[in-house]
């Protein structure tokens, strides 16, 4: 509704209102409907207004009379001519995304926030072949997966541009500036031009194939998991860096999956059960995946290649279990899909909801984490077939490219169609082209015709492609009433028999540090007069005791072993001593993989040769924590306990890089580096420095007859030294006392080291010739 100053609702919502096409889509010499004429007396009034700034008084005539002789010969073009799809100017939404459709050899653009198709472009020679198109990077990339072919869409213009040939079975990844092509038999990886579509530089072998599926992050860094090797490859800035290892050398190959949480990447080991954060420098957090996941066969184990947020879902496809690992908290909450016939492919996770394509109907069964249930499916062709979950923009896209249709959801549920096969869509084609083809949507003739989308009589247009897939009655699903509106009367007996109570559904159990979360969605059908849980370890407490009706439906379990798994029921009591238990939960246990050890301290034995650690626990460690230290050739006692660490058999006067690890049943969680200069410079004064005339030496060497002379000290001044260490040299005497030593301080000197004698240096003696306690030996 316009308000006072004539702005829409949509032109008042930041950020989400969507650009329009410049010319409406409408057919060749058709006149233009009611809001074509709108369209049209608001551009002509723009230019009309245009022109007469330009004849007012103050300005020059001749040039507006022109212009606005311009103007009108503007105007009747547009209203004789019109405007056509095929000659209409792109100006695609700003959040939207790119859909394949292999039967027509087409890519069509949807905008996000309506459904509507507001873009497509022919992929000449791609029909009825497997393509993917890449549209995370800087241009849109589409590959045909039978023939090698590979081509650039250029949105503006609704055309396909360069274009180039590489070899069949390829996957295509792209991401910043970068782009690349990835062949997993082979074990290569080609960067390429992602403007001109050709080859940079030479292929890259990574020696073992095959390789998994690559991802690359929103810098453009290639993530390439090489399952013979257990690691991860990374490619930053498009060139090969050292793998990181990511599984176990057992001699046999790992299963791999890549994932990019939130723009970081993730990888999931499913022979190992573990999930991993990726770093530049190496491994970051790993989470210990549920048995209930981890004893799956790897093959049916599935995980999207990117997810919006932070959370990865693992999905076991045979048994319907599933692990949702929060990557940033470590927090890992498993849930159950129901085991079946259905045909799971890879989830997707959309704010609170999981998202998990069936294939043997072609639709999405949809689980809530806040209400712990499954609820309404989302219907997306209602046909067999394979559907593609993406995340883009904050939008769940959803698309078959065997299918006319597609959709995106929102992060609230709601739903809009995508109808690919739109022919009213603008595309890059011109009339001439259009008129070769012999239909007036391009298609070619000699293909099967497909299905238009016609508009109803006395319906608004502009909502066509906005109404929500048909879905079942929620009678129906519940096994109401099949016929609305029309009860059936009930048994003359049923006052005297009660309904058959019915258990509440399958909870779902959420680690957390020191507690399990464990939440269910209520009985349906007669109200139970509450709830209570079992399967809690012994001695935990079970916060409330009993659920009331109505909720909140979730206990809280605060205790047991962090290196045991629990599973968990809830049981419906119902008036008159009835019960109804619930399905068994997944595993879970009480405690979540650690963080980083804080405010790492060294300390150092006298003499040195050691370094002592200290260390602050991370703030989610539990009682199972266990901490090891690395690095530097460092001779450890193995993992501790406890927060410090003993380290001995080390070189004086070098510097270590040690790693702090924490870790525990649930997981290895961060590590931190810790650099230590094994030395013990002290900063000490010169004494006895009589005021004779004589200076003292500074020599190149702890001797007076070998070395050379690299300074002095004059006499009677005492100045502060760097003493780093001592050592054994010639013999010397103090000309004054008469003392003698042969021991020299080795100091900092000039940018450099130089020696000077100990008997003229401040140093504690508890006897003359003979090291001090406070400086360390130089051998």
């Amino acid at each position: 509704m316009p308000d006072a100053r004539g702005s829409s609702e949509e032109d008042r919502t930041p950020g989400l209102r969507p650009r329009r096409l410049v010319d409406a889509a409408q057919r060749p010499g058709e006149p233009p409907g009611p809001g074509g004429f709108a369209a049209l007396r608001r551009r002509c009034g723009g230019l009309l207004a245009a022109a007469w700034a330009a004849v007012r008084p103050d300005r020059r005539r001749t040039t507006g009379y022109i212009a606005l002789c311009s103007v009108g010969a503007l105007v009747g073009t547009s209203v004789v001519v019109g405007s056509g799809s095929a000659g209409a100017v792109p100006d695609l939404a700003d959040i939207g995304a790119w859909l394949t459709s292999s039967r027509t050899g087409e890519a069509a653009h949807a905008n996000g926030l309506t459904g509507d198709v507001d873009g497509k472009v022919k992929l000449p020679g791609m029909g009825d072949h497997p393509v993917s198109i890449s549209q995370d990077g800087k241009t849109v990339l589409v590959l045909d997966e039978k023939t090698g072919k590979l081509v650039r869409i250029d949105p503006a213009q609704l055309t396909v541009e360069q274009s180039a040939r590489y070899g069949a079975g390829l996957q295509l990844v792209s991401g910043g500036r970068y782009a690349y092509l990835v062949d997993p038999v082979k074990a290569r990886v080609q960067r390429i031009d992602p403007v001109r579509t050709t080859p940079v530089g030479a292929p890259v072998d990574l020696g073992r194939g095959p390789l998994g599926k690559a991802v690359a992050d929103p810098k453009g860094t290639l993530w390439v998991p090489v399952p013979g090797k257990g690691e991860v490859v990374p490619f930053p800035h498009g060139r090969k860096a050292p793998g990181i290892e990511v599984a176990g050398r057992s001699g046999k190959a790992a299963t791999l999956l890549m994932t990019l949480a939130d723009g970081r990447p993730v990888v999931t080991d499913t022979k190992g059960g573990t999930v991993t954060l990726l770093e530049r420098t190496g491994r970051g957090m790993r989470f210990k995946l549920p048995s209930s996941v981890a004893e799956e066969p790897s093959g049916s184990v599935l995980v999207p290649s990117a997810t919006a947020g932070d959370v990865v879902p693992v999905l076991a496809r045979k048994s319907g279990r599933m692990a949702l690992v929060n990557t940033r908290t470590g927090s890992l909450l498993t849930a159950s899909l129901g085991s079946s016939d259905h045909r799971y492919g890879t989830p997707q996770v959309l704010g609170s909801k999981v998202y998990v394509p069936d294939r043997s109907n072609g639709t999405l069964k949809v689980y809530d984490t806040e209400a712990a249930a499954l609820t309404e499916p989302v219907e997306v062709t209602g046909k067999p077939g394979k559907l593609s979950l993406f995340v883009r923009d904050g939008l769940l896209w959803v698309n078959d490219a065997d299918n006319a249709t597609a959709v995106v959801i929102n992060s609230s549920g709601h739903v809009n169609r995508v109808h690919k096969y739109d022919s009213r869509a603008p595309s890059g084609r011109t009339p001439r082209e259009k008129d070769r083809t012999g239909d007036g949507g391009g298609r070619d003739p000699a293909r099967d015709p497909l299905p238009e989308t016609p508009s109803r009589p006395g319906r608004d247009d502009t909502q066509a492609d906005t109404d929500p897939p048909a879905r079942k009655p929620a009678g129906r699903e519940r096994g109401g009433d099949p016929t609305p509106g029309k009860k059936s009367p009930p048994p003359d007996d049923a006052e005297d028999e009660p309904a058959e109570p019915r258990p509440p559904g399958v909870p779902q159990a959420e680690s957390g540090a020191g507690s399990i979360r464990v939440s269910f969605a209520p009985s349906s059908g007669t109200k139970p007069t509450g709830y209570r849980l079992r399967g809690a370890p012994a001695g935990a407490r079970v916060v409330p005791g009993k659920v009331g009706p109505s909720g909140p439906f979730t206990f809280e379990v605060r205790g047991g072993s962090c290196d045991k798994q629990y599973r968990f029921t809830v049981v419906a009591e119902f008036a008159g001593g009835r019960t109804a238990e619930s399905g068994r939960s997944g595993p879970a246990r009480p405690c979540v993989a650690p963080g980083r050890p804080q405010q790492v301290t060294e300390d150092f034995p006298q003499g040195g040769k050691g370094i002592d650690l200290k260390w602050r626990a991370p703030a989610n460690a539990g009682e199972g924590t266990t901490y090891t230290v690395t690095g530097g050739g460092a001779d450890t006692d193995g993992s501790r306990r406890n927060t410090a660490a003993r380290l001995r058999n080390l070189t004086n006067f070098r510097t270590y890089t040690l790693t702090v690890a924490a870790r525990n049943a649930a997981g290895s969680g961060g590590s931190v580096a810790h650099q230590v200069n094994l030395s013990n410079t002290k900063s000490i004064d010169v004494a006895d420095n009589v005021d004779d005339g004589d200076d003292v030496g500074v020599r190149s060497e702890p001797s007076t007859t070998s070395g050379t002379r690299r300074g002095s000290i004059p006499a009677g001044q005492t100045p502060g030294l760097k003493v780093i260490c001592q050592t054994h040299g010639t013999m010397e005497t103090h000309d004054t006392y008469k003392w003698k030593s042969d021991v020299w301080d080795r100091i900092e000197w000039k940018g450099g080291t130089a020696y000077i004698s100990d008997l003229w240096v401040g140093t504690t003696k508890h006897k003359v010739g003979k090291f001090s306690p406070e400086v360390w030996s130089c051998d």
